[in-house]
């Protein structure tokens, strides 16, 4: 029971990291490699603040927030600035200063060996020990995620984000301020990821920067393309699906040595193949 509850609580938060990813990559088309910095940045000021009781959890999850938000905006600014391969580029240079940083910067990240002993996340004064009460909190995170989600992609705003993507020349002559749009993106992305790195920092009680290094953002990328882009029950589907993957092969007798190899030779195989066969993946609109 507590296996199937911690993949619940695991798919939950990574589906909020797939509608950050969704809305950037699918929804306004800014193809960024790097949300797994702005989950990684989340994860480590959520567990600075509660490690050091600096504050409670809520709080701390409202500063993590706020404060990827901003990031986001600020690397996006500039980073808007060039477009197409130019972006790719860019977010892929953000990527990897991010994972230097957090390998490197011992007194706020602990470096390569991690943070250990992060506290568990409270509500009310009532701590969330268990996982079952993790799991009913990362899926009613999950839930309100989704809601948003839904939210913006029926309003005028999510009307602009796809019109952005399907022509942005098309909607700059139409008066539209496409910068503003892609920035406002940007920031509901972040807000995204970082909540998401809040709760997964909270449930392991443990980071490290390989949760959240090229890797990670590379996953991402492809929980959406298999999921499926624009539409919210790919960001759902995505998780679930490529999460389970690594408990399928757990059932193969493989060395433990090339267990991670052979997982990521899966997702890149899976990437590639959704892109030639199936590229608007299990769920998404038809291409």
């Amino acid at each position: 029971m507590d296996f199937w509850l911690s993949y619940a609580t695991l798919a939950s938060i990574y589906v909020l990291l797939g509608l950050s990813t969704n809305l950037l990559v699918g929804i306004a088309g800014i193809f960024s490699v790097s949300q797994a910095a702005v989950f990684g940045v989340g994860a480590y000021i959520v567990s600075y603040l509660l490690m050091n009781e600096v504050t409670s959890f809520l709080p701390a999850m409202l500063v993590a927030a706020v404060f990827c938000v901003l990031l986001n905006v600020l690397v996006t600014l500039p980073a808007l600035r060039v477009s197409g391969d130019y972006f790719v580029v860019t977010s892929f240079g953000i990527q990897l200063l991010a994972t230097a940083i957090f390998t490197n910067w011992t007194f706020g990240t602990g470096g390569a060996n991690g943070l250990p002993g992060i506290p568990p996340a409270d509500l009310f004064g009532k701590t969330l020990d268990s996982t079952t009460q993790m799991v009913e909190l990362c899926v009613g995170a999950m839930i309100l995620g989704c809601l948003a989600f839904w939210l913006i992609m029926r309003a005028p705003f999510g009307r602009l984000l796809r019109a952005i993507r399907e022509d942005e020349l098309a909607v700059a002559a139409a008066g539209k301020n496409v910068l503003r749009a892609k920035v406002s993106a940007a920031a509901m992305a972040g807000a995204f990821a970082g909540s998401a790195g809040g709760l997964y920092a909270t449930f392991l009680s443990f980071i490290d920067p390989s949760s959240f290094d090229l890797d990670a953002s590379i996953l991402l990328l492809t929980m959406v393309v298999v999921g499926g882009a624009r539409t919210l029950a790919g960001s759902i589907i995505g998780p679930f699906l490529l999460l389970a993957l690594p408990q399928v092969l757990s059932l193969i007798d493989i060395p433990t040595t090339i267990a991670a190899a052979a997982r990521q030779l899966i997702y890149g195989v899976l990437l590639i193949a959704f892109m030639l066969f199936r590229p608007q993946g299990l769920a998404g609109e038809k291409l």
